[in-house]
């Protein structure tokens, strides 16, 4: 195997993603964030084993997968991966050595019979957060001012949608369709795939309340991103936000409404909002294609039903 007790120059790894075959590998996988994601945990792998040449693959063996796996929980700060990130990046890796295998470059994929950790149901690492703290939320931006306004919208439509952090940040104004008299969101999910999510009342009402500040030539184009970029001077730039942006937006007003922001993130409203609609008897399949997942599986890990605090027996019992 390479030898990894030093890590490749960065040069290298660089150059080296211009191989004929990565970018082969890289190229066939369709949807962009898949593809950035199987780029940053190949680029991590070739960095770790210090591969300067595709012939170094050859030479990777399967406890050399194990060792690397065992050692992803060690790695970063102290508590290593998460479970979820580990099985990704296996997953990856696999994916890369399955094509140099259809490709006759190796023999063999010798990620496969790694076992991957397990992570059951309702164990996800998101958490999601209480409906009193979700009120507080809704309620912390300043409704009179412009950037107020447009961050109101934001969460709003985290919380009511259950959208990913890219999916809000991609919504353009001609995303807002009208379909059987319903005014819905065309989300472009994961792999591509399209959904049609129903738009809250609170949540397009506070949308248009947005756009009629945010002015016509905003509101007009219908190409434009609906979350726009403040600039300098407080006016809203032509470009939409970016997904640091986002969470930087959502942790800051999680912690202005008294959050533990130490598990929170945008995917916590995402999973209050899963958990909520199941709370209110929304069969899990609907929940399913709601938040645009390929599987009931990994819908079943942000059902956080049972998690809930204030569901407690605690504040059942009387005496």
């Amino acid at each position: 195997m390479p030898k990894t007790t030093k890590n490749a120059p960065l040069t290298s790894v660089i150059s080296f993603l211009e191989h004929d075959l990565i970018k082969l590998w890289l190229k066939n996988t369709t949807s962009p964030n898949s593809r950035a994601a199987r780029k940053q945990d190949l680029v991590e792998f070739i960095f770790i084993f210090k591969i300067t040449s595709i012939d170094d693959f050859k030479a990777i063996e399967r406890a050399d997968i194990i060792s690397w796996r065992d050692s992803l929980a060690k790695t970063k700060v102290k508590e290593g991966y998460a479970i979820r990130s580990i099985k990704r990046k296996l997953s990856s890796i696999s994916k890369f050595f399955e094509f140099l295998c259809d490709e006759n470059f190796v023999k063999i994929n010798p990620v496969l019979g790694v076992e991957r950790p397990k992570l059951k149901a309702n164990e996800g690492v998101t958490q999601a957060i209480s409906t009193a703290q979700a009120k507080d939320l809704l309620d912390t931006p300043d409704p009179k001012t412009l950037k107020g306004k447009r961050d109101r919208a934001i969460l709003a439509t985290f919380l009511f949608h259950a959208l990913r952090r890219s999916e809000l940040c991609n919504l353009k104004i001609k995303d807002i369709v009208e379909r059987d008299g319903i005014k819905q969101f065309e989300i472009m999910g994961k792999g591509d795939k399209v959904r049609y999510v129903p738009i809250n009342p609170v949540a397009i009402r506070r949308i248009y309340e947005y756009l009629e500040v945010s002015g016509p030539q905003h509101a007009g184009n219908k190409d434009s991103a609906i979350f726009r970029a403040l600039s300098n001077n407080k006016k809203f730039s032509t470009t939409g936000m970016t997904p640091i942006a986002i969470y930087n937006l959502v942790i800051r007003y999680g912690q202005k409404a008294g959050i533990d922001t130490s598990h929170y993130s945008p995917h916590s409203l995402r999973a209050t909002a899963a958990t909520q609609a199941l709370i209110n008897g929304v069969d899990i399949r609907k929940v399913q294609y709601w938040l645009g997942h390929a599987s009931i599986q990994t819908t079943a890990m942000y059902d956080k039903r049972e998690n809930r605090p204030e569901d407690s027996p605690s504040y059942r019992v009387s005496y």
